[in-house]
């Protein structure tokens, strides 16, 4: 929330297209060195795109293959492998279930 103007800061998570508040999504960052990585405070340096911080893109959907990586690479301007996308799914896993 903006604490000037009481406005709410809204995002838009690049899976789903839903809009909500920035406190609601999880952010993924490209850095600088071309790294993706979950980011948990949300001010790491880097191109960042949000997901929606309830579980649905990086549970079943990754497991049966659905999770549509094309949206996620776009946003941040970076191919994708298998195993990065392993590794940020343990990482928001992990972030989820604490």
């Amino acid at each position: 929330m903006n604490h000037r103007n009481g406005r709410i800061t809204t995002r838009t998570c690049v899976i789903c297209r839903e809009r909500r508040q920035r406190s609601d999504l999880l952010r993924i960052v490209r850095t600088p060195e071309g790294k993706i990585e979950f980011d948990r405070t949300g001010r790491m340096d880097g191109r960042g795109a949000y997901v929606c911080g309830d579980g649905d893109h990086w549970g079943a959907k990754l497991l049966d293959g659905r999770l549509d990586r094309g949206r996620l690479k776009n946003a941040l301007n970076i191919e994708i492998d298998d195993s990065t996308v392993m590794l940020l799914s343990e990482a928001i896993n992990s972030h989820i279930n604490e």
